[in-house]
């Protein structure tokens, strides 16, 4: 163990459990907000999609979490991983479900390597966060120090309330054993010893260690050890709820379903008990001395047959779950509802140019959700609100939710037999929501180069945040009348738009001019010059996509023009 040493000796005390206790469980809940925190600052988006990608289905998730958890050797980390993900943003409840089914399955390797424990090697992780973060200067590699930082102190925590706890079990190691022993008579009672042994331990890696041992050593029946082992399952979700205090409504649901999964499955087991016994008699005899190995088999057919019966009922969970924790529907849940309403697939057959028009309705949500995103930016850019980036972050995925399941429908409409002029909206309805997604990543550009200023502390002159404020005024004008202009094909406010895209790209060129001087005369940090420059250029871009949606308003009123007359 990490703390064999004098350190321990503090915890051989009453006092000095109840510090490593509440020690333990403070860097423990550090430990998972670090790491939560420093793995969205890394990759943000990026991560975010390879999440989806590994676990865009519960199949791949358990695949995942059963690998995460053979590595690191406890479920309780992987467990409290997804909720630090889930808390943080990078991951929903339907990818967690899976990779916690998973870990259930991944932590019976622990049982067969008896002795392995990551939080043996926690300090060394902590030491090289510690060296990333204050000894380099590259921001991902401080981003990755935070994270082994997180990492080594959650599992650090672990072993500090394991310290104190130890007091307990190694004082009276001798009355915990004939405990044990009485419990051969009556299952029910191993079962919910087991359920308190290993919420105190926060570990069923340690309490079926125990029992493993105990078990070997002959004082206990197979009747008397698997309720125990079972119950040491329903123990170890102590660790995923206390991961989600003060988290959000996610991943509370996330750790509900840990605790649900674990309860369904014991709950199955305690009363198909005696068959399993029976079931587990003939093994026990065949592996002859290696009793031990016994409990590790039990321990996965418990883990793998629940996995597999409860694999086909996730969404009913899903749906009980949300209904004992309820929570105001996030945003993106509340989109896909809309897109669910509006985009309904059995219409593009009956009446293609009816689902042209509830797409028209999808297109000006999109729109509204742009002109949000850039307001949010625009505010950013003068206030230090650390809240922003959370709730940029939200709106980016809200327009490629849209970007996505609008293009798709769009889609699906050109397969069917439709006239040039339903073609002809299809295309213009195409380029739009992609003029969308582009200034919304444009948005999220800005987004991050201003998070990266204040995190780094730069400043600018007073003459280029003037410059920068009346830059954002403009192309906030393009952005709100090429939105309105799309919405009720405004061909006033489109020409709005394109007047003043002119003068944006002049802004551009004169701004960067006037930075460089400021720069060659001292006035400005050369620091900011390359972060400065491409402001302007993300703005000038967002410029140039609203003029396109200008464009299609004008070219589409310049069509009406030329039919009148010809009529």
């Amino acid at each position: 163990m990490l703390l064999n040493s004098d350190l321990s000796l503090l915890a051989n005390s009453p006092f000095g459990c109840i510090l490593f206790v509440l020690g333990g469980l403070g860097v423990f809940l550090y430990g998972i907000n670090l790491m939560g925190d420093a793995l969205k600052d890394l990759a943000g988006s990026k991560l975010k999609l390879i999440i989806e990608k590994s676990t865009n289905t519960p199949l791949k998730g358990i695949f995942v979490g059963a690998g995460l958890t053979a590595i690191v050797q406890s479920s309780s980390g992987t467990t409290a991983l997804t909720v630090g993900l889930v808390r943080s943003g990078l991951m929903t409840l339907a990818q967690a479900v899976g990779i916690i089914m998973g870990a259930n399955i991944g932590t019976t390797v622990t049982s067969l390597i008896i002795g392995f424990n990551i939080g043996d090697i926690s300090l060394i992780f902590i030491g090289l966060g510690a060296i990333f973060i204050f000894f380099v200067n590259k921001r991902k590699i401080k981003d990755i120090g935070r994270i082994l930082l997180g990492f080594g102190l959650l599992f650090f925590g672990l072993q500090l309330m394991d310290a104190g706890l130890g007091y307990i079990t190694t004082t009276y190691a001798t009355q915990t054993e004939n405990l044990f022993k009485t419990f051969n008579d009556w299952p029910i009672i191993g079962f919910f010893l087991g359920i308190i042994v290993t919420a105190i331990i926060q570990s069923s890696s340690a309490s079926i260690g125990i029992l493993q041992g105990i078990f070997a050593a002959s004082s206990m029946s197979i009747m008397g050890a698997v309720p125990i082992l079972i119950g040491a399952n329903i123990g170890t979700t102590v660790t995923a709820v206390i991961a989600a205090i003060g988290g959000g409504t996610e991943s509370k649901r996330t750790a509900c379903f840990h605790a649900l999964f674990n309860v369904i499955g014991a709950i199955i087991f305690m009363i198909l008990l005696y068959p399993f016994v029976l079931l587990l008699t003939p093994i026990d005899n065949a592996l002859g001395g290696n009793s031990s190995m016994t409990i590790s088999i039990a321990h996965i057919i418990f883990n793998v047959t629940t996995t597999f019966i409860l694999f086909w009922f996730i969404k009913p969970l899903c749906n009980l779950i949300c209904k004992i924790i309820k929570g105001k529907p996030s945003e993106e849940e509340e989109a896909n509802k809309l897109l669910d309403e509006l985009l309904d697939y059995s219409l593009i057959k009956k009446s293609p140019t009816l689902a042209l028009t509830f797409i028209a309705k999808c297109v000006d949500f999109m729109g509204e959700t742009v002109n949000k995103y850039f307001t949010l930016v625009k505010d950013y850019s003068k206030n230090n609100d650390e809240k922003i980036p959370e709730d940029a972050k939200k709106l980016e995925d809200l327009i490629d939710l849209f970007d996505k399941r609008i293009h798709d429908y769009l889609i699906n409409i050109t397969l069917e037999n439709i006239h040039t002029a339903e073609m002809t909206k299809i295309s213009k309805y195409l380029d739009t929501i992609k003029d969308y997604e582009r200034i919304g990543d444009h948005c999220s550009n800005i987004c991050e180069f201003y998070e990266d200023r204040y995190k780094r502390n730069l400043s600018l002159s007073e003459d280029s945040m003037q410059d920068l404020e009346q830059m954002f005024a403009s192309v906030n004008i393009m952005v709100s009348n090429g939105v309105e202009s799309i919405k009720d094909w405004n061909q006033d406010k489109a020409k709005l738009v394109a007047e003043t895209e002119h003068k944006v790209d002049d802004m551009q060129e004169i701004f960067h001019q006037r930075h460089t001087h400021r720069v060659s005369m001292g006035l400005c940090s050369y620091d900011n010059s390359d972060y400065y420059d491409e402001l302007l250029s993300n703005l000038e871009r967002i410029g140039d996509h609203c003029k396109n949606l200008a464009d299609t308003v004008l070219a589409k009123n310049r069509a009406l023009e030329s039919n009148f007359q010809n009529d």
